[in-house]
């Protein structure tokens, strides 16, 4: 049987080899292997580390430490065990920068005979098999005290078939029955659901270190995108929104929208969403793929392979996850390959081009992968493209629409673009979010953590997943908040905190260290956006009432019918 300690030693032999490879994360792990054979070591994989690369016990201060069993370590090292599943079940955890820990199957893989992830078919059909049985047998991580159980009577699926059918209706029957804190057990999770001020509070403030947002939220795009799209990324969207940036994006913004409407011409009928969806797409690869990625010549390949991808379909349509997984994630994994190849074209006729814009925001991407050599570094440029536009992109046309729609609802908004201009449509927009929001906050529980609400403090154990869902509490959190009121915002800030028992009741974009980093973003290509089009074209709805889709589980809603609008340019 292998021990951690052979592995260790043939990675200094295989860093010494090629060190480029080794230091591409820039960072220091420490691993800490417990059982037969453990032991701790310290990588410092730091960007110009020379040998020795590995230090047995503590070496520089590490970045993130991995804690795993020494027999767990060997299954996830010869590809026997999943790795997420390892993270989601807590047999790996990670101490320190969370974001760090998607670096560990390179790190491994550069050592001949070791592979995560790297079976053979029959094999790794093997293990899928065992893994299906083991989550069927695996036991709940426990709660102390324990709040009411929502089950069901499947092993596994348990409440899951209820709570996909319409999880708004769902959680608005649990809290009827059970109050405002209970546990839902639903295809292999545990959530412990908290509805209450206290509660609600109480999540948004848990540490990330103990309860990560950021692993919950891995752990649901797991389910569609390919694991590797987010492994060694070296621009996130939070790297790309500081307040500094709002002008660098904001002319490839408006060049993208002028694009758009010119396309549409005189007079014709669109759907709101498949239009929104489809500016929002130019919009942003405008923003940080260049202009050229939303040029006609490239934008419908790229948006046809970004359907393919995107995550956010998962949570619109629940069945879409379990289909990718099915396969493998084939058909995404194709899509990924189609536009890294798009980007590598697009860079080499970069290469030499004149017309090119040295303080973009793909500028800046590409900059982050000069020491890297082809093709790996067109690659690493796409990929990031890639991450940076489903976490901005995939709720921002469903926002669009929603606007639009509420605007077409209340056509005194429209004269007051056209008299006072665009910023009148802030706190429309952000109304308009609230009211639409279907998004499920969602905490993993990495170490053992106290959360509490008004009655008691609940001891949860790692692999949990502490929820709260943003269409339960937007709308019944005070008076009258089932209904739209613009006045609820001034611009971006909800005005109505004094009538909430705790203000993280309501959410149009997060809350503290948890705001969506493209928040601005969002906010001014709505602005911009949606006052252009009333300022272009009279518009006429075709459609009744829409309601949001009952089975959305995430994001922003989308329709539940085709929402058809005739438009006529003003003259």
């Amino acid at each position: 049987m292998r021990t951690p300690g052979e592995f260790f030693a043939a990675f200094e032999e295989a860093a010494r080899d090629d060190p480029d490879a080794a230091t591409q994360p820039d960072a220091v792990f420490k691993f800490v292997i417990t059982g037969d054979h453990g032991g701790t070591w310290t990588l410092n994989l730091k960007r110009g580390a020379s040998s020795p690369f590995v230090t047995t016990g503590d070496g520089p201060k590490e970045d993130a430490s991995i804690h795993v069993a020494s027999d767990d370590w060997v299954a996830l090292t010869t590809g026997e065990m999943n790795p997420m599943r390892a993270f989601m079940s807590g047999k790996v955890r990670v101490d320190g920068d969370l974001k760090l820990a998607v670096n560990l199957p390179n790190v491994v893989n550069m050592v001949e005979g070791y592979g995560i992830g790297t079976q053979g078919p029959i094999s790794s059909a093997i293990a899928r098999f065992r893994g299906a049985l083991a989550a069927i047998r695996r036991k709940h991580p426990s709660i102390d005290p324990t709040p009411p159980i929502v089950s069901g009577s499947l092993p596994w699926v348990g409440a899951g078939r209820a709570l996909v059918r319409d999880p708004t209706e769902f959680f608005n029957e649990c809290r009827k029955r059970h109050g405002d804190t209970f546990l839902v057990d639903a295809f292999g999770y545990r959530l412990l659901c908290l509805f209450s001020p206290a509660g609600v509070r109480n999540l948004w403030r848990l540490p990330e270190e103990t309860a990560s947002k950021a692993l919950a939220d891995l752990t649901l795009l797991s389910h569609k995108v390919p694991i590797e799209l987010f492994e060694g990324r070296r621009t996130l969207p939070h790297d790309l929104f500081s307040r500094d940036d709002v002008e660098v994006y904001l002319d490839h913004l408006y060049k993208a929208v002028e694009l758009e409407l010119s396309a549409l011409g005189e007079s014709g009928s669109l759907e709101l969403f498949a239009f929104t969806k489809r500016l929002a797409h130019r919009m942003g690869l405008a923003s940080w793929g260049g202009m050229s990625a939303a040029s006609d010549e490239q934008l419908d390949a790229l948006a046809a392979h970004f359907e393919q991808l995107d995550a956010s379909e998962s949570f619109v349509h629940p069945h879409k996850a379990l289909l990718a997984v099915a396969t493998r994630k084939r058909r995404e994994r194709r899509a990924m390959h189609a536009i890294e190849s798009i980007f590598a074209d697009m860079l080499q006729q970069r290469r030499s081009s004149t017309d090119v814009n040295d303080n973009d925001l793909f500028t800046r991407i590409c900059a982050s992968w000069d020491d890297v050599p082809s093709p790996a570094r067109e690659v690493g440029i796409a990929r990031d493209v890639i991450v940076v536009h489903m976490g901005s992109q995939s709720n921002l046309f469903a926002a669009m629409a929603w606007t639009l729609i509420f605007a077409l609802r209340h056509p005194s908004i429209v004269d007051r673009i056209l008299s006072e201009g665009d910023a009148v449509l802030d706190s429309f927009s952000h109304e308009s979010i609230r009211m639409s929001q279907r998004s499920i906050v969602l905490r993993r529980v990495v170490s053992p953590v106290g959360v509490a609400d008004e009655k008691a403090t609940y001891r949860v154990q790692p692999g949990t997943l502490i929820a709260t869902m943003l269409s339960v509490t937007n709308q019944s959190a005070a008076k009258g908040l089932d209904q739209f009121d613009e006045k609820n915002y001034r611009g971006a800030s909800f005005v109505r905190t004094h009538d909430l028992p705790a203000r993280e009741l309501v959410t149009t974009y997060g809350h503290g260290k948890h705001m969506c980093p493209a928040h601005r973003f969002s906010t001014s290509a709505i602005r911009h956006s949606v006052g252009e089009i009333f300022r272009r074209y009279e518009l006429r709805a075709e459609f009744d009432e829409p309601l949001p889709l009952p089975r959305q589980i995430g994001g922003v809603a989308r329709a539940d019918r085709p929402c058809i609008v005739r438009y006529m340019a003003r003259r």
